[in-house]
């Protein structure tokens, strides 16, 4: 189908008349007439019954009307995205994340800045939740549940939620082998979550209510608490797995299936992101697909 003649189409259904029709297209009356015919011949059926006075659609052109919009639209929004992919994306891109989450952030700018040299990249690590638009920020990366409703997200990725305590800690305490055991350990708590708290399975049919005996407001403060032996901390593999695989840190509980934790991207504003945003999001996708889940170094 020849999209010039279902836009002319559409731009007669709309305006009412060729003649208006024609001064919205930046083209002759003459020629939107045509158009409009053309179309017809291409597919066989009379889209409108014309008089002097008035147009009226036919049922056939009232269906291909509604579908013909919607076809135009992706076809606009596929143009749009083949130029910017075309087109070398220049300006200033600000971005914020947890401080735990840099070690896999700053390969995804380095790789960034290396696709776009037009691109200049400020990164604010911080463990507050910012607010993105009084501090112009672009882009946040967050695994917070906590939302701005004046905000547009996108989900990245989930991830398991891991237990872990260093040996020592186990070697004095014991190592818990049930999930309600957890209940007899120094817990190590976000501050934020309300006192006291309660740690659910995935499928919710087991739970048990945990007493913190130190509580911190970020995954890097917890996780070094749980490296110095002050009790069991859970955050998100990625956080973890480092200092597991080192040894460093034990999981604990392995096989019991903690709630997933989203890591999402958000934006200001209620519209899709601008192209320089929309470029890093799905680069962070990428790179955290290829990870499969552990920490996208």
């Amino acid at each position: 189908m020849n999209l010039a003649r279902l836009e002319a189409f559409i731009s007669v259904c709309t305006a009412g008349s060729f003649t208006r029709a024609a001064e919205q297209l930046g083209i002759t009356k003459s020629a939107a007439s045509q158009h409009v015919a053309a179309l017809e011949r291409e597919l066989g059926v009379q889209l409108l019954h014309r008089s002097t006075r008035s147009l009226t659609l036919t049922e056939t052109g009232a269906a291909l009307l509604e579908d013909g919009r919607a076809l135009l639209q992706q076809a606009q929004r596929l143009a749009e995205r083949t130029r910017e992919q075309t087109a070398q994306l220049t300006g200033v891109l600000r971005i914020t994340s947890a401080e735990i989450t840099t070690t896999w952030v700053a390969p995804v700018i380095a790789e960034y800045a290396r696709r776009h040299p037009g691109m200049r990249v400020e990164y604010l690590p911080s463990d507050r939740l910012v607010d993105l638009v009084a501090e112009g920020m672009d882009l946040s990366l967050r695994t917070t549940g906590r939302r701005d409703s004046s905000l547009r997200a996108v989900t990245l990725a989930e991830f398991e939620v891991w237990c872990a305590a260093s040996p020592d800690y186990l070697r004095q305490r014991g190592t818990p082998k049930r999930l309600a055991e957890l209940a007899t350990h120094d817990w190590i708590a976000f501050t934020a979550i309300p006192h006291p708290w309660t740690l659910p399975t995935r499928d919710g049919q087991d739970a048990v209510r945990l007493q913190r005996s130190i509580s911190t407001s970020s995954t890097a403060g917890g996780r070094a608490l749980a490296m110095a032996g002050a009790g069991v901390f859970a955050a998100p593999r990625f956080a973890l797995d480092t200092d597991i695989a080192a040894g460093r840190l034990v999981r604990v509980l392995p096989t019991v299936k903690l709630p997933l934790v989203t890591l999402y991207a958000a934006w200001p504003g209620q519209h899709e992101p601008p192209a320089k945003t929309r470029a890093f999001i799905e680069l962070a996708k990428a790179r955290l697909k290829l990870a499969g889940g552990r920490s996208p170094l």
